[in-house]
């Protein structure tokens, strides 16, 4: 039986969604749930320095050991001695007016400086090393960039609320929030003008055996200088504009009076407020601005003179024209792919094979008497007469279906092989992409097959085992062919520290986050439901008033009981994630132990276990809100454990798109077919 959505709503009616919904605010409040429980020294750690730094420019500094005058010298001096006398004397005289109306008023702004001043002190320690980093090397800012947008991007009432789970209320929970939201910005462009420093002049500096601490020191940084001041300024201005949004969790500052107003409709309160926040806002974007000793004109014109100084991403070889380069490249693939051979063609029809046999699997009985995964949503399926397939909802549902769609996979790159025999570059054809399909489709059954039981009439259909036979036959048709054909490279790439400790990270990640955590959420509140269950688990005679005592606790609120994945009472789905890891964990080190060509053969192992553990957390997650017809929501481990088995499968991805043509090969190929 398959349950797709329910039978009065249309397909095209939107409540149909209501059947699909998926529990992700769920998985978020259950991961700061469990922050905030276990790792609460941490965040203290955390809170720390940015509470003694507040106490240090606010409480001591600027509201105690400073008097008014010496604040107003101060900044007076500061704006004389970044800029000119008259932005000095514009500062002095905004701080000036913000006293001047009212004293509240004075240590407000004063308190909304000193919270501006730590925020901007923060983001430069933070973000200008990361933007150095990420200017100079380019693996780190790839992996940077979609962090930095998802902070900028995302509004920040939405991580204003787990701030507040985390680290409570006042001012330095709303520090921490601005932070998120004013570090992108320094981190963006001090990357920006690191990489727009013009590349021979870099190129020069080393040529004349300058190191790299000294190219960095000496070349890029001073001629990054003004679009890293931009970066300060930009911060600097959003930290101004969370002023009003901290003020929400008992921030303080300038947008204490602006709540206050909004909430009181009090238009005197709003505008002095508004008008401290105004000067406060201008003398600090005037301080913060690029001297015009190191203008180069706007923001824009920098930008522009960044791009047209940037070096090519991919230089034109040996002098061809970058017209005819494509010509040539393709040109050269053709003349040098030679034809399949039989050890290749044998390949090829064996995946093909083992493909249709994975998918007709997949069409087969995978579930009798009761539904292996449905039993865990729904009561009546622990006994279920008939046969279910791969596909249903009540047989192998969504691990079904992603054998399936793996077996399609198998079957479109040997099909690619054998009708385009030269077509050597394309992934989906390789033998290497044939082992990774079967040893994903072999992970995901496992998965499947160690999803404990509900019920005492199951039995597994004969359409898992068909479906792992021939993820195994895949394998080893792609093994024969990775370990029988020659490489000719033997020198080893060794493994850098970095790359060991992020696999071990990810490992570390998915054993604790992944395999150990929850896996369903059971928030039932039905009450009949609940006596249901327990009259039909009944087996002594008190089992009545055990009935009325959990009835009650329903009718009451909400029950939330937590199933682990590896848990006595669970579905034991977490231990083939363990597994999966453990090797998958080992194949990417054991790269540092094999010869260079050889590591691919790693890399395909660890693109397919990652696959395997990725499919695994998905088609639980579309299992369970395939069939949620009750208040059990997939748990946050399911979610993490795809999320971790993406990072796995991204690192084995990236270690077989490693070049194997030498580059003196490479270009002579190039040469030769453009003569």
């Amino acid at each position: 039986m398959t349950v797709l959505a329910q039978a009065d709503d249309p397909f095209t009616d939107s409540d149909i969604l209501d059947s699909w919904e998926i529990p992700f605010g769920l998985w978020i409040e259950e991961i700061v749930f469990w922050l905030t429980t276990n790792i609460g020294d941490f965040l203290d750690w955390i809170k720390w320095p940015v509470d003694q730094l507040l106490k240090l420019f606010i409480d001591n500094l600027l509201q105690t050991w400073l008097p008014w005058p010496i604040v107003l010298l101060l900044f007076l001096a500061l704006g004389t001695a970044t800029r000119n006398v008259l932005v000095g004397i514009g500062s002095a005289a905004a701080l000036l007016v913000c006293g001047l109306l009212g004293n509240e008023y004075w240590d407000l702004t004063m308190e909304t400086v000193g919270m501006i001043i730590v925020a901007v002190i923060i983001c430069s320690v933070l973000g200008i090393p990361l933007g150095i980093l990420a200017g100079r090397v380019d693996s780190f800012w790839n992996r940077l960039r979609p962090i930095l947008d998802g902070m900028q991007v995302i509004h920040p009432f939405v991580y204003l609320l787990p701030i507040i789970f985390l680290f409570g209320v006042r001012r330095t929970p709303g520090v921490l929030a601005t932070l998120v939201f004013a570090l992108p910005p320094i981190v963006r462009l001090t990357n920006l003008g690191i990489r727009q420093v013009p590349a021979d002049v870099v190129e020069a500096a080393r040529a004349f055996g300058a190191t790299e601490r000294r190219v960095l020191r000496e070349v890029q940084l001073p001629l990054a200088r003004p679009t890293i001041m931009a970066g300060l300024n930009q911060t600097l201005l959003l930290s101004l504009s969370m002023v009003g949004i901290v003020a929400i969790i008992a921030g303080g500052g300038l947008g204490k009076p602006i709540l206050r107003a909004l909430n009181t409709s009090d238009i005197p309160t709003g505008a002095s407020a508004g008008a401290g926040l105004y000067f406060v806002g201008v003398l600090l974007d005037r301080i913060s601005q690029p001297s015009d000793a190191d203008r180069r004109g706007s923001l824009m014109s920098r930008m522009r003179h960044a791009w047209s100084t940037r070096t090519e991403a991919n230089p034109q070889p040996l002098g061809i024209p970058a017209a005819a380069r494509s010509d040539v490249v393709q040109n050269a693939r053709a003349t040098s792919a030679p034809p399949m051979s039989s050890l290749r063609r044998v390949t090829a029809v064996g995946g093909l094979a083992t493909g249709v046999l994975a998918a007709v699997g997949a069409f087969m009985t995978w579930s009798s008497d009761a539904g292996r995964v449905s039993a865990y949503v729904r009561l009546e399926d622990r006994s279920l007469p008939g046969a279910h397939s791969g596909l249903d909802a009540t047989g192998g549902s969504w691990f079904g279906i992603f054998v399936l769609l793996a077996a399609l996979c198998a079957i479109v790159g040997a099909a690619l092989s054998l009708l385009w025999p030269r077509g050597r570059d394309r992934f989906m054809s390789s033998p290497g992409a044939v082992l990774a399909i079967g040893i994903t489709i072999v992970g995901t059954v496992a998965g499947f097959l160690s999803i404990a039981v509900l019920g005492d009439n199951h039995s597994t259909g004969a359409g898992v085992w068909v479906a792992l036979v021939a993820g195994a036959l895949m394998m080893v048709v792609a093994l024969r062919e990775l370990l029988t054909v020659e490489m000719p490279d033997t020198t080893k790439r060794s493994v850098s520290v970095r790359e060991m400790v992020g696999v071990c990270a990810v490992g570390l990640f998915l054993v604790l986050a992944g395999a150990s955590g929850s896996w369903i959420l059971d928030q039932r509140s039905d009450a009949a439901e609940i006596a249901r269950e327990l009259a039909a688990n009944a087996d002594g005679p008190d089992q009545g008033g055990l009935a009325a005592e959990v009835l009650a606790e329903a009718m009451a609120g909400t029950r939330r009981v937590t199933i682990t994945g590896l848990g006595s009472d669970g579905p034991k789905i977490g231990y083939a994630v363990l597994v999966l890891t453990l090797i998958g964990c080992a194949a990417a080190l054991a790269r540092r132990f094999v010869p260079g060509r050889r590591q691919q053969l790693m890399g395909y192992l660890t693109l397919g276990l990652g696959a395997g553990i990725t499919a695994i957390g998905l088609a639980w997650i579309a299992s369970l809100v395939r069939l949620s017809e009750l208040q059990i929501s997939p748990g946050a481990s399911a979610f993490l454990s795809a999320c971790g088995g993406m990072l796995l499968a991204a690192r084995g991805f990236r270690t077989i798109q490693v070049d194997e043509a030498k580059p003196e090969s490479r270009a002579s190929t190039l040469l030769a077919a453009s003569r």
